[in-house]
């Protein structure tokens, strides 16, 4: 007798959380080097200047967001 497989479950909120991501790019503000980051942060792999979080495009989650078990 087979057993039917139950479909995986939908990733909704993966699929919403990437959703709301953007690729923004800029020039790193020590070597001029073009950096890409995430809606507004920043992180320059040829110096490792990185800009402060607070000057991102949005709010970073709360601790209270965060549903994932550690």
């Amino acid at each position: 007798m087979k057993r039917k497989q139950s479909a995986p479950p939908t990733p909704v909120p993966a699929v919403e959380f990437l959703a709301s991501q953007e690729i923004t790019q800029t020039q790193c503000r020590q070597c001029g080097s073009e950096v890409a980051g995430v809606n507004g942060r920043y992180a320059c792999g040829v110096c490792g200047w990185v800009n402060h979080w607070s000057e991102g495009h949005n709010d970073l989650p709360t601790t209270a967001d965060d549903n994932s078990e550690v």
